[in-house]
């Protein structure tokens, strides 16, 4: 028998034991905590620091934080109470690391346009352990510059084009395959076939089977524990989440072996011949020199996680919404039925899709982007900073952390009208900059964006051509959960009926 309590799972005989670890940890923290603070108050006690609290000894507003981004709703609330008390820039306190929240957007921009100098990027140990040393999201100052235009290359807008063809022939495919015949699906489970078979391809030419299904078990459980609680005792999700970084590893340690075996005998598939894998295999750093596998293993779990579980929450989440708001699937439907006949009065084929016809989807977009306003892939994350910094009349000594949050700024009516209403017409114009992050921003954003944007827009064409959906609960007013990314309590359940005729 087995107890659950916000994704943290152990047996239930083993609860006093667990609780014992618990308090005894929690003392050794607060006596080292005290011991700590009392030199601390001493350096500090001149400084005019940020209004807030620090919550308990050592771990602070950590358990908090984290049940809070358990759902939509309780990340919000809790940013807007702490606002409310303490006004929109307030120091917290988290894994023992003393934050400032910054305010939005200004606090916003001052952490990213100081990005590598005053700040550097951040990531707590138990995240960092999750990704690994030589993943390019935690590297930082000339490493983090290095990786990242070895890794742009592979998401450019030269690089989306060569893309195009075969997302657009995946998504044929996983209709075929997965919609066909069907009169209910869950559509979270459908998403993710979608883009993580799309991204297995892009990065290793591996296709649907056993080990893609394994590959996608591991991610979701990796997924699963960069949100939950950082103990690594067997039961709780961030212990399976290590195992499945060791699982993830092992599965490409061998897959890159076989591919060098391959390179050596030069009996490489054309196919596997333009995949990531291949590229990062051949190709040399800037030295000259190959990369190392612990680079390559890092960054393709990287890859993985960032190119499937992202995409996949904010498919969801948009099919969704379209249908919860009629008027919405109305305009949708009208701009992709355009697109087919003018591919019909010009003579070309209706089941490609070209970088032109991904411009045209204009309205699909903004409703994409509604969508990631309201449930964005990036709540928010931390640099460090490298100096003593004064902002806004506040000192903010060397080594504490910088938070940056776009609940303060997607949910700010000062920012976006209305903001708990659904209205794509919104992004008919250009918001404040700063105050739209759904994907990062500095030198940090993310590397997939736009790809992200491309395999969205293509899947939507080829649902919206084929099939008509409804909501199994469209009445359903409850939270709309996080675990790590958005989704209903029924995984987006849809009613489907195939069209014949478009």
């Amino acid at each position: 028998m087995a107890t659950m309590w916000n994704g943290i799972s152990f047996p239930f005989t083993e609860q006093s034991y667990m609780t014992l670890i618990i308090i005894l940890a929690a003392t050794v923290l607060w006596l080292l905590w005290s011991v700590s603070s009392h030199f601390r108050s001493r350096n500090q006690s001149d400084l005019r620091l940020p209004p807030g609290s620090f919550g308990f000894p050592f771990i602070g507003q950590t358990v908090e934080y984290v049940l809070a981004l358990r759902t939509a709703e309780g990340i919000r609330q809790w940013v807007q109470t702490k606002i409310d008390k303490h006004g929109p820039l307030f120091k917290w306190r988290f894994t023992g690391y003393p934050v400032v929240m910054m305010d939005q957007p200004e606090g916003t921009k001052f952490i990213f346009q100081n990005e590598g100098t005053s700040n550097h990027i951040f990531w707590p140990p138990h995240i960092s352990t999750l990704v690994g040393p030589d993943c390019v999201m935690g590297l930082s100052g000339e490493r983090h510059k290095r990786a990242r235009r070895l890794l742009a290359r592979f998401f450019d807008h030269s690089a989306m084009s060569r893309y195009l063809h075969a997302v657009n022939r995946n998504a044929i495919r996983h209709f075929n395959d997965h919609w066909q015949g069907k009169e209910e699906l869950v559509v979270l489970d459908m998403t993710n076939k979608f883009t993580f078979s799309t991204i297995c391809n892009l990065l290793l030419t591996v296709g649907e089977g056993p080990m893609m299904d394994k590959f996608l078990e591991e991610c979701d459980h990796w997924a699963k524990s960069a949100s939950t609680m950082p103990i690594n005792l067997p039961g709780f999700q961030y212990h399976r989440g290590l195992k499945a970084r060791n699982t993830i590893l092992e599965m490409l340690d061998g897959l890159l072996q076989q591919r060098r075996k391959e390179i050596a005998e030069d009996c490489v598939s054309e196919a596997s011949k333009v995949d990531i894998l291949h590229s990062l295999l051949t190709m040399p750093e800037e030295e000259g020199n190959l990369l190392s596998d612990s680079f390559i293993k890092d960054n393709l779990l990287f890859l993985f996680i960032s190119g499937f579980d992202t995409s996949s929450g904010t498919l969801a989440m948009t099919i969704y919404f379209i249908a919860k708001y009629p008027h919405v699937y109305k305009e949708v439907l009208q701009e992709h039925k355009l697109i087919l006949e003018e591919k019909r009065r010009s003579g070309k084929d209706e089941n490609v899709l070209t970088m032109e016809d991904i411009s045209t989807m204009k309205y699909t977009w903004r409703v994409v982007k509604e969508t990631l306003r309201l449930h964005p892939v990036v709540i928010g994350s931390f640099r460090k900073t490298a100096i003593d910094l004064e902002y806004k009349g506040y000192n903010i000594p060397k080594g504490w952390l910088l938070n940056w949050n776009t609940q303060d700024s997607h949910y700010n009516p000062k920012y976006f009208k209305d903001p708990l209403t659904f209205d794509p017409s919104r992004w008919e114009r250009a918001p404040i900059p700063f105050t739209y992050l759904p994907f990062g921003g500095g030198p940090h954003i993310c590397l997939g964006n736009e790809f992200a944007q491309m395999e969205i827009l293509v899947f939507i064409h080829h649902l919206v051509r084929n099939y008509s959906w409804s909501l199994v609960n469209p009445n359903y007013n409850g939270p709309i959960i996080r675990d790590p990314l958005a989704r209903t309590p029924d995984r987006v359940l849809v009613k489907v009926k195939q069209m014949t005729a478009f």
